[in-house]
């Protein structure tokens, strides 16, 4: 029985080493989309705030109208970059998320003995 609950201990470590690299794989790219999706939320705010300040030479002469339809381009098309990152950053974490669960559930299980080896390792007088 002793031999028995030695090797039911090493593969409950053994298990339990594989979950610790299932959390730890699937925690750093967690970590690091959850930082790109409050970058880019910042980055999509930044667009926002210029592109609703009106036209660029408020202070001035406006600069010719080719100019600000250039600026205008380029600002809602970085708002809709931004927004796609933000959508893939978001859909990485859940995703990475939602592989972690189940390779946690569905692969790597506890090694529950069957009937059969606890009969086996059962000592009989």
């Amino acid at each position: 029985f002793g031999r028995f609950m030695m090797a039911r201990g090493n593969a409950n470590a053994q298990v339990a080493q594989y979950r610790e690299d299932i959390a730890g794989i699937t925690g750093v790219t967690v970590t690091k989309m959850d930082a790109w999706t409050s970058v880019a939320t910042l980055f999509m705010a930044v667009g926002a705030a210029l592109s609703c300040a009106g036209r660029i030479g408020m202070h001035g002469c406006a600069p010719p109208g080719w100019y600000c339809c250039l600026f205008s381009g380029s600002i809602f098309m970085s708002i809709m970059f931004n927004g796609t990152a933000l959508w893939f950053a978001m859909h990485a974490s859940l995703r990475a998320q939602c592989a972690a669960t189940s390779l946690l559930t569905r692969q790597i299980r506890l090694p529950i003995p069957s009937m059969g080896q606890l009969d086996q390792a059962r000592v009989f007088a």
